[in-house]
């Protein structure tokens, strides 16, 4: 692992993280309610933004480990929640010709801390720099051009201050998550996607 002081990156507004079709934008139930409410949109319309994405096959503990964000049980199985793809695999929010996000002062955490991502070094509540480890992203390596031998080092006050929030960010979502399939495991709510995003807007008007 890279000391973060030595980490590089510069976004070049490429576009490669938000057209790449084999990667899927996740999202905590936090960016759901943040989107929902900045956009100022009804069910049906984000029942058309927010995709939920089961998987063919079985999840085993090897597949849920490498998922930043555990699934939630719908109606056609466990599914992973992600913003809506193009035809082309792109991002719905994606403007292909001036390369920019519609939503960007909305856009989800993950896309907020991308090229990076965040590991605590144990669970305690108080999170401080000694206890962050930050790494680049597989996705990064593999299609980043900002995190190159050129870009600038990072500002690592700048970075923490993300990794902080992503960090209680997904603390809160797996909660949320895992409250929301004991509901469903006890039968005190149908298991539908319709009912995940009900269920969040509610959430907003309280």
């Amino acid at each position: 692992m890279l000391n973060p002081k030595d980490l590089k990156f510069f976004c070049i507004r490429c576009g490669n993280c938000c057209t790449d079709r084999n990667t899927l934008v996740n999202v905590t139930y936090l960016d759901i309610s943040r989107i929902i409410k900045g956009l100022k949109i009804e069910l049906k319309e984000s029942l058309e933004i927010f995709g939920f994405y089961v998987y063919d096959k079985a999840l085993n503990n090897i597949i849920l480990k490498k998922m930043v964000i555990s699934p939630i049980e719908t109606e056609k199985g466990l599914a992973f929640i992600g913003l809506m793809k193009t035809n082309k695999g792109e991002c719905c929010f994606y403007e292909k010709k001036n390369k920019k996000c519609l939503i960007y002062s909305l856009r989800p955490m993950l896309c907020r801390s991308f090229p990076f991502s965040f590991i605590q070094s144990n669970n305690e509540d108080i999170i401080t720099k000694e206890k962050i480890g930050v790494i680049y992203t597989e996705k990064a390596k593999k299609y980043c051009p900002g995190i190159d031998n050129d870009a600038p080092l990072i500002d690592i006050d700048y970075w923490f201050t993300v990794a902080n929030r992503t960090l209680r960010e997904l603390k809160d979502n797996h909660i949320f998550n895992e409250d929301w399939n004991n509901y469903v495991k006890n039968k005190r709510i149908s298991p539908s996607a319709k009912n995940f995003i009900k269920r969040i807007m509610k959430m907003n008007e309280d």
